[in-house]
């Protein structure tokens, strides 16, 4: 059974909070704790998977992308049919993707008001595999933006 960071940390707090109740005592130590947050907050990769557009679609690419279904510039036009970042209509995200060819790289995702969704620099939707947030940015240990 596979499971994602966060429900690990969960797995990890509900045997605290059970073992807690029998023996009234905090039996997870404060570095326990800690790997705990650090799964909650981890990136979670989360696989692209592709569909043809189907023939409604199809109809509808002029609208979509400017251009009709013939004309567009790849062979086979898509949509991501998988879990994608959250973002308002027009507006941009960055995010991570790793790619085909194993590497890891900071791109852009938008949706745009007429649903179609895309990741910056990247020219056919195959080339990702997997994309991820951002992880938070670095703090020293006890230290805050409100610190600075």
């Amino acid at each position: 059974m596979k499971l994602t960071n966060k429900e690990a940390a969960d797995v990890i707090m509900n045997i605290q909070i059970q073992l807690g109740r029998r023996n009234g005592k905090m039996l997870l130590s404060s570095a326990l704790l800690k790997a705990v947050e650090v799964l909650r907050d981890a990136p979670e990769w989360i696989p692209i998977k592709t569909r043809p557009m189907n023939d409604e679609e199809k109809k509808n690419a002029n609208e979509y992308f400017g251009v009709p279904y013939e004309d567009l510039e790849w062979p086979d036009a898509w949509h991501y049919d998988c879990q994608l970042p959250e973002v308002k209509d027009d507006e941009c995200v960055d995010v991570l993707v790793t790619t085909k060819e194993g590497y890891v790289v900071v791109t852009s995702y938008s949706n745009d008001c007429f649903g179609s969704a895309s990741f910056e620099n990247v020219e056919y939707p195959d080339d990702i595999t997997a994309w991820a947030y951002m992880p938070k940015p670095y703090e020293k240990e006890g230290e805050s933006d409100a610190d600075s």
